[in-house]
């Protein structure tokens, strides 16, 4: 029996992709360990490569695979890996890159045949220029170490944002179709998901290679009775129609949460990003969506830092976000990317303007995230248990449990009791 460590980085589409992976490892030849720093035979990292920090997280699990098992055979793969084959080649500790165009073709593969290689073996095609290329990704029947289960329906994009790499490392957009979703849906209910999470790389393009649309799949799902609960994972405000908030308003199934990305609040900004909405379509977005769903969840991505971005900019950005209907955000600083526009921009901002604006909008987000919290305080919501303590609601409010000692995994209704340090203190009912 050969031991195994695994490592995700990035988004929930990689975290599919390490799961699909690891469904399909024949348990007869291979265990998992538990720590990443445990000797392996094989160590494989699954990369991101949103910002430069992603990269350098990458490079130091290969560091970290070696000196736990020089002898170990180390396998990269994912965006990092399809956009810089090349340095992730020079480096010694490396023995296979394998990008995106060949995670599903040949991983399994390298893991279950590979060997320590004097030269790394490099396993790429230009996925981007691949315009017939489809959905691809094999299905799962266990999510390990997730009370909820992610479900990859979309994957690629065919936008150009400016400041984004992603097209290039994921491919255009293709759909997995929707008889297919439903019987992976089912597949992992039958394995005691309550909840399950559709996710993709630009969800909200879902189907139009294939027909279709996110609404009409929405519509099949709950038709089908496959799942007890979805979770939409990001959206784009500009994809975030009428239609789709109505339809969630009205569901029985669909969680009332929504991650809409903002990017920045400055219209001039938005136009130097490619992003195809105006600060005041985003603010009618985050409006339609509260007032459908009085008590959703809505949170969004905040860049700052974009080159050239001005202080009155970046107030406008702030401001924006103060006046929406947020309830929480994810704030990054702008990070150059290889290979796209924004990289060759004139008027890159400092690091140290960066940290100041990102800290400035995380304590605004720490704000309205508290303020939504303690509008449910005395109120009861349904909730899954994440660990003996911890739980979410259908909201998506992370809730800490006062007393109880609940299986993970378990449905419950809680109470909401008091609020502290963006922490709901619940009670089981």
């Amino acid at each position: 029996m050969r031991k195994i460590s695994v490592v995700t980085l990035g988004c929930k589409v990689n975290q599919y992709d390490t799961a699909a992976l690891l469904n399909h490892l024949p348990s007869s030849e291979f265990v998992k360990n538990e720590k990443f720093d445990e000797p392996a035979d094989v160590y494989v990292i699954d990369t991101c490569t949103v910002t430069h920090k992603a990269d350098s997280e990458a490079r130091n699990y290969i560091y970290r695979a070696k000196r736990s098992n020089p002898r170990g055979v180390v396998i990269v793969t994912g965006c990092y890996a399809q956009v810089s084959p090349e340095q992730l080649s020079a480096m010694e500790e490396v023995d296979y890159v394998i990008g995106n165009s060949h995670k599903s073709s040949s991983l399994l593969g390298a893991i279950r045949r590979g060997e320590v290689q004097s030269e790394p073996k490099v396993l790429i095609s230009d996925i981007f220029k691949e315009k017939k290329r489809k959905f691809d990704t094999p299905d799962i029947r266990f999510f390990p170490d997730r009370t909820r289960a992610f479900l990859k329906v979309q994957d690629g994009c065919n936008y150009a944002c400016t400041f984004c790499v992603i097209p290039r490392a994921r491919g255009r957009s293709r759909s997995l179709e929707a008889d297919e979703v439903i019987s992976r849906l089912k597949t992992l209910a039958q394995g005691g998901y309550r909840e399950v999470v559709l996710t993709g790389v630009h969800l909200a393009s879902y189907g139009r290679d294939i027909g279709s649309d996110l609404v009409g799949l929405l519509e099949k799902i709950e038709e089908s009775g496959a799942v007890r609960r979805i979770r939409l994972s990001s959206l784009d405000p500009a994809d975030t129609t009428e239609e789709l908030i109505n339809f969630v308003s009205e569901s029985e199934i669909v969680c009332p949460s929504f991650h809409v990305a903002l990017q920045s609040g400055d219209r001039d900004v938005l136009r130097k990003m490619r992003r195809r909405y105006s600060p005041e379509q985003f603010l009618e977005c985050t409006d339609s969506i509260r007032s459908a769903l009085p008590e959703a969840s809505i949170g969004t991505d905040i860049m700052v830092g974009f080159p050239g971005e001005t202080q009155e900019q970046f107030e406008n950005s702030r401001d924006v976000a103060a006046a929406s209907e947020l309830t929480y955000f994810h704030v990054f600083p702008y990070s150059i990317r290889k290979m796209t526009p924004a990289a060759n921009m004139k008027d890159q901002v400092s690091p140290q303007v960066k940290k100041q604006r990102a800290a400035e909008l995380r304590a605004l987000g720490k704000t309205k995230k508290e303020n939504f919290y303690r509008t449910f305080i005395g109120k009861t919501l349904g909730a899954i248990v994440e660990s003996k303590s911890n739980c979410t609601t259908e909201n998506y409010i992370n809730a800490k449990l006062i007393e109880g000692n609940i299986d993970t995994g378990t449905e419950i209704k809680i109470r909401i009791e008091d609020v502290k340090n963006e922490v709901a203190y619940a009670t089981a009912v």
